[in-house]
């Protein structure tokens, strides 16, 4: 009995260290309006989707093509092709790890949702939209490494949700934002909320400066920086419609049900949340220079030139220890989804 108590306090005394070396939360709304129709609107809310996605491997290269510089039969040169490649990878997680993470974001949403007497519409019931009618219901607790390069997602364990289909790598494809207001107006003017987090743990790094150099030189160059936050801009969503990966929005309807009375709210970050003391902060660099040869060998009617693609590979193995990640990686990505909700309730009143 003492043994568990004692493990207890160090867990409670980790979540308080982590609660203290966090960043700030700075919000960012994009393209919100009409948040105050939010109070005349039913108290329903449909979780389309949330999702975490934790960031496992970070890879940047940069390549530099080769070829001929000029000059005349005695002065020309050629010039290799060149590559420099960081790659870093997370050792100490486990899948558990992730899951437990998202389920615990989950329930603290979901309980703040019922405090505010919001009754939640599940994806089953959903379906009686004419919108999702062909959609696939998945359910989360697994892990999905196809979403995002470099990134594992997970959806709660037992969270029922819909996707417009799934690849064969088991990318899931998705088109929420511009089905949202429809979606709203089908379900009664229930809110639609949608929840897509990123936790990188590494970014480039590499200074303005130090870019224009390389691209005067002749070499390839790559700088990467490690730091755990919750992402601010951390992936790429170009080409999709459905939601923004760094953060949460809001579709909602009131009573009156008609276009007009759309509620908007997109919560974005304004920088990445930090979390302090889960990894060592440090830079990583990968650089090579192209090899040239100026003169070449006689081979006759043409010169044989010794020139040779170059790839250089730095793999770098960054140590974490799992009860840090994800007491820092918990109270971060909570102390987020709280001002979230903080901006709902405050449309609430």
């Amino acid at each position: 009995m003492k043994k568990l108590f004692s493990v207890s306090m160090m867990l409670l005394f980790a979540l308080i260290t982590f609660a203290q070396s966090i960043g700030e939360v700075d919000l960012k709304e994009i393209n919100n309006y009409g948040l105050r129709k939010l109070k005349d609107a039913p108290k329903k809310v449909f979780i389309s989707q949330f999702r975490v996605n934790f960031q496992t491997m970070y890879l940047d290269t940069e390549k530099k093509s080769g070829g001929f510089r000029g000059g005349s039969d005695y002065t020309r040169s050629y010039k290799s092709a060149v590559s420099a490649s960081v790659a870093l990878g997370l050792k100490g997680l486990q899948e558990k790890d992730l899951i437990d993470i998202t389920d615990e974001l989950y329930k603290n949403l979901v309980n703040q949702l019922k405090a505010e007497g919001f009754e939640i519409i599940t994806a089953e019931q959903a379906l009686v939209s004419d919108e999702l009618k062909d959609w696939v219901k998945r359910t989360g607790g697994t892990l999905n490494q196809a979403q995002y390069d470099g990134y594992v997602s997970v959806s709660p364990t037992g969270f029922d949700y819909l996707v417009k289909g799934v690849n064969d790598d088991g990318k899931e494809k998705n088109s929420f934002f511009n089905k949202a207001p429809k979606i709203s107006q089908q379900l009664g003017g229930a809110m639609v909320l949608i929840v897509n987090l990123a936790v990188p743990f590494a970014n480039e790094a590499e200074s303005g400066g130090s870019k224009l150099l390389g691209r005067l030189g002749g070499g390839a160059k790559v700088v990467a920086e490690t730091n755990l936050a919750i992402g601010s801009e951390a992936l790429d969503y170009s080409g999709t419609t459905g939601f923004y990966a760094n953060g949460s929005s809001i579709i909602g309807l009131n009573v009156k049900q008609s276009m007009a009375n759309i509620s908007v709210g997109n919560w974005l970050l304004k920088k990445p949340i930090s979390i302090e003391g889960v990894i060592e902060k440090k830079k990583y660099k990968a650089e090579e220079q192209a090899k040239v040869d100026m003169w070449g060998q006689d081979a006759g009617f043409f010169r044989v030139f010794d020139v040779d693609d170059r790839f250089m590979k730095n793999v770098q193995v960054i140590p974490v220890e799992s009860a840090k990640y994800k007491a820092g990686v918990s109270a971060a990505a909570n102390k987020y989804l709280n001002a979230v909700m903080d901006e709902i309730r405050s449309s609430l009143k």
